[in-house]
């Protein structure tokens, strides 16, 4: 009877041992196996993503090639609509453009020859954000060109580079000048306006270069936003995906003095927005 209590004292640890290996390698299996299946799920994803920003940008491509000289801004409609596409399912996808390049450019990104010009603005606009307790992120882009798009900066943007080029003093003055004029032109300032303003403020010519080699009047980077919406057996007003993305869209001028635009480079961020997000014509997200 001792030798049977004896085995059985032995064989209940061994047991639940031999209970705790199984389990943990079920896990094991389990855990792979949904590692795995994770893993498909991404590349699936991937690979959509990468297959409908590919047709996208072909479909952004088709529509500049229709809108002859006009400007971007010239061809959209409101909220920065451009086109709509008709799916063979009944759903449609509509497609919003607007200026991407009114944040600053990370100095990180920037090319040698703006570096320095680059990492000076930030410093401006982290002392500023810190002092209207702003975030500093939502101000800076990690990509694209240096120039900062005069008819899309937010005023703590303009306000960084207006004491960067002309000082704290003369700073407030310039930044009511292009506002006020952004405002008379509807947000379309020109080459021309800038070179007004410098005049006006009796600015050297020195200051006035600077302004147009840190200020640009024609963005060449847009932010583009898709709404897909309806689709078999759902209502045309749902609101099923949406996605966004930076593209760059350049103005490529002729001999001749005339624009035309050349076909979009590929899209060089792309996000999921969720359907949630419902503003494709504000701020990015």
């Amino acid at each position: 009877m001792i030798g049977t209590h004896s085995q059985r004292g032995y064989a209940l640890p061994l047991v639940f041992l031999l209970s705790m290996v199984v389990a943990f390698s079920l896990a094991m299996v389990v855990e792979r196996n949904a590692a795995k299946s994770r893993n498909v799920q991404r590349q699936i994803e991937s690979y959509r993503s990468h297959h409908a920003a590919k047709g996208l940008q072909e479909a952004i491509s088709a529509w500049i090639s229709t809108q002859n000289a006009r400007s971007v801004a010239d061809s959209l409609g409101e909220n920065g609509h451009a086109m709509d596409i008709t799916l063979p399912d009944r759903s449609v996808v509509s497609v919003f453009l607007r200026d991407g390049q009114g944040s600053m450019l990370e100095p990180q990104a920037a090319e040698s020859a703006t570096l320095a010009d680059a990492q000076a603005l930030k410093e401006r606009l982290d002392l500023l954000c810190r002092i209207d307790k702003l975030d500093i992120k939502d101000y800076l882009r990690p990509l694209g060109p240096f120039a900062i798009s005069v008819n899309s900066a937010p005023q703590v943007v303009l306000t960084a580079v207006a004491e960067f080029l002309v000082g704290t003093n003369a700073a407030p003055e310039f930044v009511a000048k292009i506002l006020d004029r952004r405002q008379q032109t509807s947000g379309r300032l020109q080459r021309t306006d800038l070179t007004a303003i410098g005049a006006e403020m009796g600015l050297p010519n020195e200051v006035r270069n600077r302004i147009n080699s840190i200020l640009s009047v024609q963005p060449e980077l847009w932010y583009v936003t898709i709404e897909l919406r309806g689709g078999s057996g759902v209502s045309s007003q749902r609101v099923t995906a949406r996605y966004g993305g930076l593209v760059p869209i350049r103005a490529n001028t002729g001999a001749t003095g005339s624009s035309a635009w050349e076909q979009p480079g590929v899209f060089l961020t792309w996000e999921d927005l969720g359907v949630e997000y419902n503003d494709p014509g504000g701020n990015l997200p």
